[in-house]
């Protein structure tokens, strides 16, 4: 049964050598089952993932753990394969482990298959990318460029300074949306100077309080004690506006905005939650995607077009930091930064207590 199954299928000793090679395993390694056995089970993996595999092999034979890996091999053409082997402990009648019994299987064509599926739903998102991005600079510019025309047939130098006046904010939103875009792909590369995390949350709630309240939404602040950490105050400020911004669009009829910072298994965090609309699956699986939006698209955002998430992902992801998000519809949001890139924490000052603030509407 073992010779003739259709994956490979090898055992190997305590000192993890090979002890038997059905068919299945001559076939993907174009090795014969005399030449095979007797060789350390890690040479079936080569280059850098060599030591990756021999350490997963060892657990299971110490631990009994089940273990999974993927990796690269080259077939007897030279072409590239996919495999993944599942290492489980051999254990004998006292229940003693004395070896690693290990299946490979050939995943190439379902690798190749979900790439392509991937590569499918890019090219659809890039087209909706464009579309927005084109309804965007009509909304923007079109209206701009009507009123230079008219401006270029009047004498009247109220109504052209007024033109142009109105011009320069259009050119301004504009601009804006371009340096979005460029931040979602690029990050943003500006060296601004060092702050602790703490202070950046308390100067974006400072100055976006009178903006939350006069949108009927209450922000709370829950800042337990963490260790001071860095981060880029100009870039950090640029995610943490663009997230609360996003919050208050899902709450139009009132709502609370709470930000919170903590230490998670080891990792500071910040979340941002909001009691809003929510969203459904389908709508998770895009939401960082430049332009998406749950509301309607049709007109004008009010300057916030759906970059708000994206750009704080590209942000992020150039930080080398993690962001999440999760939500139910009609139970709110959670969007969750955790702290594991570049500027990681340093050690933490004996007596930095952290306030807490809630900000209620006056």
């Amino acid at each position: 049964m073992c010779e003739h199954a259709g994956i490979a299928l090898i055992a190997a000793d305590r000192e993890l050598r090979i002890r038997t090679w059905n068919a299945a395993a001559s076939l993907i390694f174009g090795a014969s089952a005399d030449s095979a056995i007797g060789t350390p089970l890690s040479h079936i993996i080569a280059g850098e993932e060599r030591a990756e595999g021999l350490r997963l092999a060892n657990e299971a034979l110490r631990d009994g753990a089940i273990l999974n890996f993927e990796f690269r091999h080259r077939d007897g053409h030279g072409r590239p394969r996919s495999l993944i082997a599942t290492f489980s402990p051999i254990v004998d009648d006292q229940d003693r482990r004395v070896g690693v019994f290990t299946c490979i299987r050939d995943i190439t064509r379902r690798i190749s298959l979900e790439n392509e599926l991937a590569n499918r739903r890019k090219m659809a998102s890039l087209g909706e990318m464009a579309g927005a991005l084109a309804h965007h600079f009509n909304n923007i510019l079109g209206g701009a460029v009507t009123r230079v025309d008219f401006a270029l047939t009047t004498d009247n130098p109220d109504f052209r300074e007024k033109t142009l006046r109105q011009t320069s904010e259009a050119i301004g939103r504009v601009t804006k949306l371009v340096d979005s875009l460029l931040a979602f792909a690029e990050g943003d590369v500006r060296h601004g100077d060092l702050c602790d995390l703490t202070e950046v949350v308390l100067l974006v709630a400072d100055y976006m309080e009178p903006e939350l309240a006069g949108d009927d939404v209450k922000l709370e602040l829950k800042l337990n004690k963490i260790p001071v950490t860095p981060v880029p105050r100009a870039q950090m400020v640029t995610v943490l506006e663009n997230i609360l911004h996003n919050a208050v669009d899902a709450m139009p009829h009132s709502g609370t905005a709470s930000v919170e910072t903590s230490v998670v298994d080891g990792v500071v965090t910040l979340a941002v939650t909001d009691t809003g609309c929510g969203m459904d699956e389908h709508a998770l699986q895009r939401i960082f995607e430049p332009f998406f939006s749950t509301k309607n698209q049709s007109g004008d955002t009010g300057g916030h077009p759906g970059l708000g998430l994206a750009v704080a992902h590209g942000l992020l992801h150039v930080l080398g930091h993690k962001i999440a998000v999760s939500s139910q519809t009609s139970h709110g949001t959670t969007v969750t930064i955790s702290f594991t890139g570049k500027t990681s924490a340093a050690p933490e000052s004996p007596d930095a207590e952290r306030p807490h603030r809630e900000y209620t509407d006056t």
